[in-house]
């Protein structure tokens, strides 16, 4: 099965043809791009070369797509400096990096952010991701399911409050020790879970380095850099899940202090490096056994007390949410999908595993398919773990190739229907 992943790091929406004007002007748009092209240009000292290439911003409500060069099959429409056209209706749009009419392009969703930093940022971000497989980084993203788990959010909301301590330290040799202890309780985490450094590993080299990319190219001062991750920390302690998102937020903080003593730092990382080693090497910490009397005594600096109880009481409702949604998805009627050639566009922050490897709920998605395409607004879908299936709660209404649900909404392509089998439930089938 082949498939393509489309990150949403803004928002997801429904998406309809309307026959509106376009809302952004050639110059803007020009504008944003040339502003990308010099900074990419600036920071060629970063990998090593210019990342800039194939950038298409996308108007969520239109499909309205404006690119910054010709696609290679000729579909786009010249229009002064920049390209437009219509993006077809089985491409899902989302921030991410995307191979459409013979080119691949870092596909950004508008409207872009007003701050020049933050929309800079956001662009390079998916430039690099379109760059990753000539920089050597051809990486599979992975979940981390166990920072779904009550020890695993423990000892990541510790780490994170360890990264933010360093951040705001006076000194910066305060700074380091707060790192260290930030990889202490990571190092436990990783003795805790069998195999999450690999996984977490795989995610830091994706998008953790995607990440630091963007904010080191865009444009931010060193002060005004170190303020905005402090921001980005104390806001992701909110985010409803830490499986698909927690890598945006470790790396950037690591690499911010670790360009202090390097601004090359970056350039030494290869998809074989394994980055907590890494960092330890370059922050001081030599200590090869994490004891848990050891690890306790240092979470009360971070009030490991307080998080501890927070993560015991999310642990309890979640137990009872995620028995809902096995009721939901496995013992009511539903409609079972068999995955061919998926798109999927989900946000990372809300993902819920499952217990048992029974797959993920995306609470938001948007998957296309040889079948069609299916909308989620609210409700969830359920990916199996293989990606080679997908749930959704039973049809409510099926009207042509138009059927629908409690939040979503499946439109058919030609040849595909759905049918009702024995048991009660529901399957996309082949017409014959």
């Amino acid at each position: 099965m082949k498939y393509l992943i489309g990150i949403v790091l803004l928002s997801l929406f429904t998406e309809k043809m309307q026959a509106q004007e376009p809302q952004w002007s050639a110059d803007s748009i020009s504008l944003y791009f040339k502003e990308v092209k010099k900074t990419t240009f600036d920071h060629i000292y970063l990998w090593g070369k210019d990342i800039y290439g194939p950038v298409i911003l996308v108007d969520t409500a239109t499909r309205q797509v404006y690119a910054n060069q010709q696609d290679s099959m000729k579909i786009l429409t010249k229009n002064g400096d920049i390209y437009t056209g219509i993006l077809p209706p089985n491409i899902g749009f989302s921030n991410t990096s995307l191979e459409w009419s013979g080119t691949t392009w870092a596909m950004v969703t508008l409207p872009l952010p007003e701050n020049k930093y933050d929309r800079t940022d956001l662009i390079v971000h998916e430039l690099f991701h379109s760059a990753q497989p000539s920089l050597g980084f051809n990486i599979p993203g992975t979940d981390n399911n166990h920072l779904d788990r009550k020890d695993g959010r423990v000892y990541l909301r510790l780490e994170l409050a360890a990264l933010e301590k360093a951040l705001k330290a006076r000194t910066l040799r305060r700074a380091e020790e707060h790192l260290q202890n930030a990889l202490v309780f990571r190092k436990y985490r990783h003795l805790i879970y069998r195999g999450s450094e690999t996984t977490e590993n795989r995610l830091e080299l994706l998008e953790g380095l995607a990440t630091y990319t963007g904010q080191i190219m865009s444009g931010r001062s060193r002060a005004e850099l170190e303020q905005y991750l402090i921001r980005r920390l104390e806001s992701f302690k909110k985010s409803p899940t830490f499986v698909r998102s927690f890598a945006y937020e470790t790396v950037p903080v690591y690499g911010f202090f670790l360009s202090r003593k390097d601004d090359d730092w970056n350039r030494d990382i290869t998809m074989d490096t394994d980055l907590t080693e890494y960092f330890s090497d370059a922050f001081g910490l030599s200590m090869r056994i994490v004891l848990h009397s050891y690890v306790n005594q240092v979470a009360e600096e971070y009030d490991g007390e307080k998080i501890t109880r927070e993560e015991t009481e999310r642990g309890i409702k979640n137990e009872l949410r995620l028995e809902d949604f096995e009721e939901k998805f496995f013992d009511l009627p539903h409609l079972e999908i068999a995955l061919e050639k998926m798109n999927l566009a989900f946000d990372p922050k809300n993902p819920i595993p499952l217990d048992d490897d029974q797959g993920t709920i995306y609470p938001t998605a948007r998957i296309t398919d040889n079948w069609g395409i299916l909308t989620v607004t609210k409700g969830g879908v359920l990916l199996g773990t293989t990606w080679k299936w997908a749930i959704v709660s039973e049809p409510l209404q099926i009207d042509g190739r138009t059927v629908s649900g409690d939040g979503w909404i499946l439109e058919l392509s030609t040849g595909y229907s759905v049918e009702k089998d024995k048991r009660g439930n529901y399957s996309i089938v082949k017409e014959k």
